[in-house]
């Protein structure tokens, strides 16, 4: 419980002062940042439901999109942009390479980057927007899917640098580690499909399909990068909240 405490503290920036975490409580956090997503995703959801009674559709978006980012602080946006700025740059040698690390590390935003956190946020917006009152299981599923791909990205690819807050989350991070989270994921949509307006076919078949995007975006990234790092984890969390909103209202 401490350590899904500390996943909690190291992924949010709501705090929990009554907690005192130490070093070693951070061990192994990636292995339950799914059940941080489903935590951001009830926050979410309740916002989006009471909005809905005082707001028109396009303020509820704009409402839910700041809480969203303010859960996270921008935490994953950051690699958003990093990471299209990082592919913008030719590397095919070692020194290539090195010089795609080094535009990703750097706290200045390029073009690219700019461009594709625009990208993502307005896929969020007007997903949100588009989002029917009985559809809020797509909202408080996203999250959780879209760091499930980021859990995935950790255990089975590797880590491109010597040190960082992703190397933290690489070392103690094993491919088993999915199981768990996978199984909580899957009860869950059985739980909705049967307890909610929504029909089950869909949600599992928007699920896998999410699950799919989720982990063929780390699969790409380590495919390009040859590699992951902390920057390509929080890219892989925004696009698959992005693409997988987006999905609901893909007839």
């Amino acid at each position: 419980m401490r350590q899904i405490l500390a996943a909690w503290v190291f992924y949010t920036r709501l705090p929990l002062p009554f907690l005192h975490i130490n070093a070693r409580d951070f061990q192994g956090i990636a292995r339950w940042v799914p059940l941080v997503g489903l935590g951001i995703g009830v926050i979410l959801v309740l916002v989006d439901l009471a909005l809905r009674q005082i707001a028109p559709d396009p303020v509820r978006a704009v409402g839910v999109l700041w809480i969203w980012i303010s859960l996270t602080g921008g935490f994953h946006l950051d690699g958003v942009a990093d990471t299209a700025d990082g592919l913008s740059v030719d590397a095919h040698d070692q020194e290539g390479q090195q010089r795609r690390l080094a535009v990703m590390s750097d706290s200045r935003v390029g073009a690219l980057g700019v461009v594709a956190l625009i990208l993502v946020m307005m896929i969020k917006f007007a997903a949100l927007i588009s989002l029917a009152s009985p559809q809020w299981p797509y909202l408080l599923l996203a999250p959780a899917w879209g760091r499930w791909g980021q859990l995935l990205a950790i255990a089975a690819y590797p880590y491109l640098k010597p040190q960082g807050q992703g190397r933290l989350l690489k070392d103690f991070t094993q491919p088993l580690d999915l199981v768990p989270m996978s199984l909580v994921l899957i009860v869950l949509i059985l739980i909705l499909g049967q307890w909610t307006e929504l029909a089950l076919r869909p949600l599992i078949l928007w699920s896998l399909i999410t699950a799919a995007v989720s982990g063929g975006l780390g699969w790409r990234l380590a495919r390009r990068l040859g590699g992951h790092t902390g920057d390509t984890y929080g890219a892989v969390v925004e696009w698959t909240e992005a693409l997988g909103l987006l999905l609901t209202q893909i007839n």
